[in-house]
């Protein structure tokens, strides 16, 4: 149990960095942590996203801002932050472009978006330049949950590439000591619906 609350608290940490990042960050969405089970980050608008596993492969939507997440876990520091970043770009990138041009195939609850059925086949496929950024991951290293912690997750494998997903807890790293979460945000100024429709690189619809 310590575990897991440890996992919730450090991803909660990851969501929070914008607020916690240098001077140049300042003008990033702030979010505030609520406890409970599990907690939640309060961004002010509405927008309310639970610390645990149901909070990736969605488009979380915030008034002025998109938001995605991302985990990896590695052996070794930089290759598990790497893999947060992969994860929350494509992450953003599938949803987004689901959004734009199939979204029926998504249900909206508790401010989120995602698929009515999880399935690869059922994102719009392709490659989008996103104007955003990553929040450089939160490191927790010992954490020492297993594969079952985090079972059915599961993230976009390499655009491009023959979609498919990847398990984001591979059992061979079942012994990994690094675990990092990452949050990956666009301002809706930046990137609006009409713009991801002109700027998509389409290959599957």
């Amino acid at each position: 149990m310590e575990n897991r609350r440890t996992v919730l608290l450090s991803l909660a940490a990851a969501a929070t960095l914008p607020a916690q990042a240098a001077p140049a960050a300042d003008d990033m969405p702030k979010a505030t942590l609520i406890k409970g089970t599990p907690p939640l980050l309060d961004f002010g608008d509405g927008l309310k996203i639970p610390c645990d596993k149901s909070a990736f492969l969605v488009l979380w939507e915030g008034k002025d801002f998109w938001l995605t997440l991302g985990a990896g876990r590695s052996t070794y520091t930089q290759r598990a932050n790497g893999m947060a970043v992969l994860y929350a770009i494509g992450a953003m990138k599938l949803l987004l472009l689901t959004l734009a041009f199939a979204p029926e195939r998504l249900k909206q609850a508790e401010g989120g978006w995602r698929l009515k059925q999880q399935d690869i086949k059922n994102y719009v496929l392709g490659d989008l330049d996103l104007p955003g950024k990553p929040y450089w991951p939160i490191n927790d290293t010992g954490l020492g949950f297993g594969d079952s912690d985090m079972q059915g997750m599961t993230a976009p494998g390499p655009l491009g590439e023959g979609g498919g997903t990847q398990s984001m807890w591979n059992q061979a790293l079942s012994d990994a000591r690094v675990d990092s979460f990452t949050t990956y945000i666009v301002k809706k100024k930046d990137l609006s619906l009409d713009e991801v429709k002109a700027r998509a690189r389409l290959l599957a619809l």
